[in-house]
């Protein structure tokens, strides 16, 4: 199931507003990389700035990476006496910025063309490898409350399970961050945040600075083992964090999304610190793990989460009969395929996860974005019953061959020139895409929804057009009743997107996704009670002190 990249998912001095110091005199020390926000108009862009100021002449580069726009390199560059000028090209022409340096901040006017409008930045650096090692993991702010700091593809993301809170921490120093008042905007910086260490005890604390005042958060000192167990001829990888104590525990495995997920999450330490194991490991293929996630369809990835289960069962730590399933979009179809080949499984979470078979449930994501994008009438209807047919075709092996995929190009073909195909286009070129919606197709998930008995929670968002809740709840709630099931849950977040992030559109491009801040409210609290209590012996929340 496709994804848009948030790109997923913040800081303090003692105690200031930000960490670099004021300038003053002639020529201060000018930091060479630089993070802020563009706006011009209406609009907002992520700005990224390197500056080499100590070259002759001075020289750089901007980058806009929400709008693929990098290395853009600077010229007339000017640094002198707290005061910076530079410009750069824009689709519309020149851009000229001027702005001064005030409290470590550069802020000034950008002037393009006839419009006018502000770029405000802040000075990044690089976390030494220590301090990077010593930041990521899971704090307890107080007993309850719970934040977590993961290293993920796009930076250091920090989670605050009790206010749903989510962003990007940027470090303005070897040991120091900062964070926005969003998701991925770095100013105005709303958040400050360092590490201490004990010297006699070693503990790691968290010092957090925001609007609501100064907290503290002790690092926890949580179990966590990297594991290897096999599926068939497939060797996979991955990590097993426990609670405290000797257990045995319940335990939670994670079924990926689409495309070359890790065994990289952010909830691995929030489970055990509710007392529940949680193992996540790298799809066949990725990281660690041997094999390929392209070759496989939906049969072999429910083998590898079997194996998964497998492999707990055989732990003493773990209790055998109380071990659930925990799928991610994708993993909607994998998590029914795996529960009816193992009844012991305790019980399932769904989340953003379609209910539908593969091809309908394409068809319903392609239907309810192309709606969003403003088709409608009659183009509307000649564009979904052309790719109702397509996707047909490729399941049924269009892409497997050059004679079958000439033979899809001689259906195709007649209907590029219409103005509707640009919103359901298909490709000239054949290639792994085609195979792998041929592999995904081969199993109907919804056979096998009709034979899980076992508890289930679903959560679906009403802003998902990855998986649109609407006929996903309605397929899982006829799915479940007809398999006699009659302890589930299933609840739609109307401010969800895909990501269970609050989001005020459906349609939002990478610059807006940016501005996301935090977790829809209610998901994780709904979650720990429906879990908690569907096993009657969890331990209690994990003590630090």
């Amino acid at each position: 199931m496709p994804r848009r990249l948030i790109g997923a998912l913040s800081t303090v001095l003692v105690f200031g507003a930000v960490f670099m110091p004021a300038f003053a005199g002639a020529d201060p020390p000018l930091s060479h990389d630089w993070v802020g926000e563009l706006k011009i108009g209406s609009s907002s862009r992520f700005v990224q700035v390197r500056l080499d100021s100590d070259r002759d002449p001075a020289e750089g580069t901007i980058s806009f990476p929400a709008s693929s726009r990098t290395d853009i390199p600077l010229s007339a560059v000017s640094v002198g006496r707290g005061h910076v000028i530079f410009t750069w090209a824009e689709n519309s022409g020149q851009a000229r910025f001027d702005g001064t340096l005030s409290a470590g901040l550069l802020e000034g006017t950008v002037q393009t063309g006839t419009q006018q409008g502000t770029l405000e930045l802040a000075p990044t650096a690089v976390l030494s490898p220590e301090a990077q090692q010593q930041l990521v993991g899971y704090y307890e702010m107080q007993p309850g409350h719970l934040l977590s700091i993961s290293t993920l593809p796009i930076g250091n993301v920090y989670v605050d399970y009790s206010t749903g809170r989510i962003g990007v921490l940027f470090p303005s120093s070897t040991d120091k961050l900062f964070a926005g008042p969003a998701f991925q905007v770095a100013v105005p910086i709303d958040i400050n945040c360092h590490l201490s260490v004990d010297p006699a005890t070693h503990q790691t604390t968290l010092h957090w600075q925001d609007k609501e005042g100064e907290q503290l958060g002790h690092k926890l000192e949580l179990r966590r083992e990297e594991v290897t167990f096999k599926s068939g001829d497939v060797s996979l990888s991955g990590a097993l964090v426990l609670p405290t104590g000797h257990g045995p525990h319940p335990a939670i495995v994670r079924i990926h999304g689409a495309g070359p997920q890790t065994r990289r999450n952010t909830v691995d330490g929030w489970y055990a610190y509710h007392g529940i194991a949680h193992l996540s490991f790298d799809k066949r293929g990725t990281g660690q793990s041997t094999g390929d996630w392209r070759e496989a369809g939906i049969s072999e990835l429910a083998d590898d989460v079997l194996a998964a289960i497998r492999f707990l069962r055989e732990r003493s730590d773990i209790d055998p009969d109380r071990i659930g399933i925990e799928a991610v979009s994708e993993g909607g179809w994998i998590a029914p395929v795996v529960a009816a080949h193992d009844s012991r499984i305790k019980f399932m979470v769904i989340i953003s996860g379609p209910a539908m078979d593969y091809v309908p449930e394409l068809m319903n994501e392609i239907e309810e974005r192309v709606k969003a994008r403003g088709l409608s009438g009659d183009d509307l209807r000649k564009a979904l019953e052309f790719k109702r047919k397509a996707l047909q075709m490729i399941a049924d092996g269009a892409g497997l061959s050059d004679d079958a995929w000439a033979k899809f190009q001689v259906f195709v073909n007649p209907y590029r020139d219409e103005k509707w195909f640009p919103y359901v286009s298909e490709p000239k070129e054949r290639g792994p895409a085609q195979k792998k919606l041929y592999l995904m197709s081969r199993v109907r998930s919804s056979e096998f929804w009709d034979r899980v008995e076992i508890p289930v929670l679903a959560f679906y968002g009403g802003k998902d057009l990855n998986v649109p809740a609407a006929k996903n709840v309605a397929a899982l709630t006829g799915e479940l009743n007809d398999a006699g099931n009659r302890d589930y849950m299933i609840k739609v977040f109307p401010d969800a997107n895909h990501e269970g992030l609050e989001a005020s559109s459906a349609m939002l491009d990478n610059e807006q996704l940016r501005y996301l801040h935090r977790q829809v409210p209610g998901f994780f609290d709904t979650l720990l009670s429906w879990m908690l209590s569907h096993l009657a012996k969890a331990e209690p929340v994990q003590k630090t002190r």
